[in-house]
């Protein structure tokens, strides 16, 4: 299949994520038979032969231990597991060496059986196409799918869900964790619980993701510029089928960690009592807006956005709509969202640091 697919000068690949899995395929209008073809096989035929089940068990592996040596996201880990415990978004979407080990033939069969059904999949095709050919050939290849006869999950992996649409238990007070690296650097992360894709808040979090992330946000000016405390320093937050998160990272000397953690947690204080200001507000919006756009200017970009948004419920019009929801926020309802999710109370504070 690889030498059929490069044959055309086309490209085929799988993804698996939080909350999906899936495949995509690019190819010339004038080649779409064949790409349709080789997608519809990839679904409806796959044979999971041992050999390969064993190569990439050996490439996750591998993955799960270089992931160690990246204190972000080693950290990031941490904090997610503090916050979502070892269920939906406390997992490691690599899995452990022991749960990957532990992977057969059979469970990827049973895994495609139960989720690559058609009542759980939505196909976006973009490109210089006719809708009616497109269509017919669509209905043609796939005319054999057979439906699920149970009800499915957007995502499942073994035993254990990665979204169970279930809201986390609040935090009753602030949780630490701390890993030991043999590494020269401290790396930090705070998290928060965050909101859902479906929220209207996702939008002003994204905002004040934005104002909190790049090289003129006001964590880089106060705590890297001014203050020389940190590496890097930034802002993320991660919307998702249940409640996400917002998180602060910083890479640091170990020395400097706790005088970090102070201030991110002051940066913090100050977006809730302060909000932003006007010229942060009208900086982040053009930027996220303009990002965005940029993204759409790609068709594989937004066929991948599209199915997503409209296999999550948000229909696939949503991304059209987004420019004008990022305009609409304003610095008050910013402001509101830091209260809300913020929570000067209800935190994870996740360090990995040397042991001296």
């Amino acid at each position: 299949m690889p030498r059929e697919i490069e044959s055309v000068g086309g490209s085929l690949d799988s993804y698996g994520g939080n909350n999906s899995f899936g495949v995509n395929a690019e190819v010339l209008s004038s080649d779409f038979p064949t790409g349709l073809d080789l997608l519809a096989d990839v679904l409806l035929n796959p044979i999971f032969p041992a050999n390969e089940l064993d190569r990439e068990r050996e490439v996750q592996i591998a993955g799960i231990h270089a992931r160690k040596d990246d204190l972000l996201k080693s950290a990031s880990v941490a904090m997610r597991r503090g916050l979502f415990g070892d269920t939906g978004y406390g997992l490691d979407s690599l899995g452990t060496e022991e749960s990957v080990g532990k992977i057969s033939t059979s469970h990827l069969k049973l895994f495609h059986q139960k989720l690559a059904v058609p009542n759980n999949c939505v196909l976006a095709i973009y490109g210089d196409v006719k809708v009616g050919e497109v269509r017919a050939a669509v209905e043609k290849a796939f005319a054999g799918w057979r439906r699920s006869g149970t009800g499915v999950s957007p995502v499942c992996f073994g035993d254990k869900q990665q979204h169970t649409g279930e809201t986390p238990v609040p935090l009753a007070s602030p949780k630490r964790v701390e890993e030991i690296r043999d590494k020269k650097q401290a790396v930090l992360v705070i998290g928060f619980t965050g909101t859902t894709m479906d929220s209207e808040d996702r939008y002003a979090l994204d905002v004040l993701q934005e104002c909190c992330s790049d090289l003129g946000s006001r964590l880089f000016l106060r705590i890297r510029e001014q203050l020389g405390l940190a590496y890097y320093v930034g802002a993320q937050n991660l919307a998702g089928l249940a409640p996400g998160y917002f998180a602060f990272y910083t890479g640091t000397e170990p020395a400097k960690a706790a005088q970090v953690e102070t201030e991110l947690l002051k940066e913090a204080e100050l977006l809730r009592t302060e909000g932003l200001t006007a010229e942060e507000l009208k900086r982040a919006k053009a930027k996220i807006i303009g990002q965005k756009k940029i993204a759409r200017q790609d068709l594989g970009s937004l066929a991948s956005l599209t199915a997503l948004d409209e296999l999550y419920g948000l229909g696939w019009q949503r991304a059209d709509l987004d420019d004008a929801k990022y305009e609409a926020v304003t610095l008050e309802q910013a402001k509101a969202a830091a209260q809300k999710y913020l929570k000067p109370d209800a935190f994870v504070v996740s360090i990995v640091k040397p042991e001296k």
